[in-house]
C-alpha cells in the first residue's frame, strides 16, 4: 500500500463522533426494526404455505426449505442486524478507552517532564 494512505496515529474528534455515533444508533434502530418486522412477515408467510399442495407445490417447498433455507436465513439475517447494533457502542468503548489511555500517556509525560 502506498505510504499517501498509511495513518499511523488515531485522531479521535469528539463533536464528529458522537454526531456519527447518533447517527449510527438511528440507523442501527431502523435496522433492527425492520429486519424484526420483515422476519414476522416471513414467518406469516411461509406459515401459510402459498405454494400449495399439489405436485409442483410440494416440488416447490422441497426446494424452498432444502438445508432449512428460509429458518437459516432468517437465523442469518437477525445475527448480522444484531452486529450492525452492536457496532455503535463497540465503536464508543474503542474511542472512550483510547482517550483514556492517551489521558493516561499524558499525565506519565507530565510526571516524568517535571522530574526532569
Amino acid at each position: 500500500m502506498s505510504d499517501l494512505f498509511e495513518v499511523n496515529y488515531v485522531d479521535i474528534r469528539p463533536q464528529q463522533l458522537a454526531k456519527g455515533l447518533s447517527q449510527w444508533h438511528a440507523a442501527s434502530s431502523d435496522v433492527e426494526s425492520g429486519y424484526a418486522a420483515a422476519q414476522g412477515e416471513i414467518q406469516r408467510l411461509n406459515a401459510a404455505e402459498p405454494w400449495g399442495h399439489d405436485t409442483a407445490g410440494a416440488a416447490f417447498r422441497s426446494a424452498y426449505m432444502q438445508g432449512d433455507g428460509p429458518d437459516t436465513l432468517i437465523k442469518q439475517g437477525g445475527e448480522l442486524a444484531a452486529k450492525v447494533v452492536e457496532l455503535g457502542p463497540t465503536v464508543r468503548r474503542s474511542a472512550e478507552n483510547a482517550r483514556g489511555m492517551d489521558g493516561e500517556r499524558a499525565r506519565e509525560v507530565r510526571e516524568i517532564l517535571k522530574r526532569v
